[in-house]
């Protein structure tokens, strides 16, 4: 027997072509929620309250001790208390502060 012909192909007709779809707008980036210290409310036992002033106090420089530090410390009072936050994470939570100057010659004025 001999061998067939190939059978020609048949065209197949095309759909017409849609205009191409517009581009996706490019995904917005995260953004991180808004932090209002405000709303937290925490109650702290005795000793908490006793441990914390002992840090400050380990960390002020007002010539009366009054328990304040400077926002360059707040870092480290946190891991003075234990804590281990990233240098990211405490400007965070203090909300991105300002450069202060800190110098003991204007307190002692």
């Amino acid at each position: 027997m001999p061998p067939k012909k190939p059978e020609p192909k048949k065209e197949v007709a095309k759909p017409a072509t849609a205009p191409a779809p517009s581009p996706a707008p490019p995904p917005e980036p995260l953004k991180e929620p808004a932090f209002d210290p405000k709303s937290v409310k925490i109650d702290f036992t005795a000793d908490q309250i006793e441990e914390f002033k002992e840090a400050f106090s380990l960390f002020d420089r007002t010539p009366t001790g009054e328990l304040k530090i400077a926002y360059g410390q707040c870092g480290d009072v946190l891991r003075a208390l234990g804590q281990n936050p990233t240098n990211a994470e405490v400007l965070r939570v203090l909300g991105k502060p300002k450069p202060e100057v800190y110098s003991l010659s204007k307190t002692q004025k």
